[in-house]
């Protein structure tokens, strides 16, 4: 991800993505029915936001010139503008789907037990944002059974922009509570089982990392440095670090 977020051409991401759709699809066996939505999402975002923004309001540094491709009174797009947006389109949508990757393909117990054991991340810290993961989908059911009681007395979904922010704070204010409900909770259990009295804990799952996972990670910088190597010697690698971006 950092080689995405350093790189300011639009072909570093572009590989970057295909390569992680790559892993999604054989490796991962991540549907691209579920991953669509989301990358169609921030293809459309990228498009109207940053494409858009950067064609028609591109500022380029003093001494450079600019190829003008369309203009209109004050208006113009260029290419320098338009490259710049699709550099910043590609780059959101090759994080998004290696996020993708991340979420459907690994468990979060499994995740911050491993960053607990492995990595000595502060295991109380570890469980709290643990618990609150775990709080989310609880979080979504409740919202779902607070609309329906509304709905039973009366209190239909709302359209206008003042009707919705005002539903909003209705919602907000019982789910509020009802968070608060469930932390007392659980702090009380956490309590009442000496979590935290001592500097170390014993473990139910051990989390080990084993050569696969290394290879893992070598293969990962493996393909990384392929891919930036092969980018540069084609003279399409822009960014900080390896060539100055124009």
């Amino acid at each position: 991800m950092l080689s995405v977020v350093m790189a300011f051409d639009p072909w570093t991401p572009l590989a970057f993505f295909v390569v992680g759709l790559v892993v999604q699809l054989f490796l991962g066996r991540v549907p691209l029915r579920g991953t669509a939505r989301p990358l169609l999402f921030f293809f459309i975002l990228g498009a109207l936001g940053f494409i858009g923004s950067n064609a028609l309001f591109y500022n380029p540094p003093p001494g450079e010139a600019v190829t003008v491709l369309w203009s209109s009174g004050v208006l113009r797009i260029t290419a320098e503008g338009l490259r710049v947006g699709i550099s910043l389109t590609m780059r959101i949508v090759a994080i998004v789907i290696f996020s993708i990757l991340f979420v459907t393909t690994t468990d979060p117990t499994d995740f911050v037990l491993s960053l607990i054991q492995n990595a000595h991340f502060p295991f109380r810290l570890g469980y709290g944002i643990l618990v609150a993961y775990r709080f989310l989908p609880l979080w979504r059911t409740e919202l779902g059974i607070i609309r329906s009681a509304h709905r039973i007395r009366g209190v239909g979904e709302r359209t206008t922009l003042r009707g919705r922010w005002n539903q909003l704070r209705r919602y907000a204010v019982p789910l509020l509570a009802s968070a608060i409900r469930k932390s007392e909770r659980v702090a009380i259990a956490m309590d009442s089982k000496a979590f935290g009295a001592l500097p170390q804990r014993t473990y139910y799952r051990k989390q080990t990392v084993t050569w696969a996972d290394w290879g893992m990670l070598v293969g990962a910088l493996m393909v990384t440095s392929l891919i930036l190597l092969t980018l540069a010697r084609f003279g399409l690698l822009r960014g900080y670090g390896v060539i100055p971006a124009d």
